[in-house]
């Protein structure tokens, strides 16, 4: 069993993406990106998952437009993964959203371009996201950008 809360906290919010992150080399594996989704969560809403103390899993949410949210970052530390802790924070982050604006962007890497990013973009789709477009340049052309988004409610 596990508990979903709002980070509150702008250094508490950095550490739990750091120790996320940390966990998840084969889709963190940039330190640049990395440090920059770090620094950039104190600026936004912040939800974790614990199981007693123990960290296991954040999503972060920025506004992308007066219509459209994005899914800043997701991650769940690989040995807790598979048990719905990710459905779970993208279901109170939605909720959140829906207060707001009609749709929920996610970047992520082009389908067919990395196995680890196939399972990422399988969990999406699994959830109602639909391709919207691929930017092969934002990223470089190893990491063709991906954008899937969601009509909320």
């Amino acid at each position: 069993m596990f508990v979903i809360e709002e980070v509150k906290d702008a250094n508490q919010k950095m550490a739990v993406v750091a120790e996320i992150l940390k966990d998840l080399p084969e889709w963190f594996g940039i330190p640049e990106s990395t440090q920059a989704y770090i620094k950039g969560a104190k600026d936004l809403q912040v939800w974790a998952a614990f199981q007693e103390s123990d960290l296991l899993g954040f999503v972060s949410l920025s506004y992308s437009s007066e219509d459209c949210a994005e899914i800043d970052c997701l991650g769940v530390k690989k040995a807790h993964q598979g048990r719905g802790i990710g459905n779970q924070l993208l279901a109170t982050l939605e909720s959140e959203a829906s207060k707001k604006v009609d749709y929920l962007q996610v970047k992520t890497v082009a389908e067919g371009s990395n196995k680890d990013y196939d399972r990422t973009n399988v969990f999406y789709r699994s959830l109602g996201f639909k391709k919207l477009e691929i930017f092969p340049q934002l990223w470089g052309p190893q990491n063709p950008c991906q954008i899937l988004i969601k009509k909320m409610g």
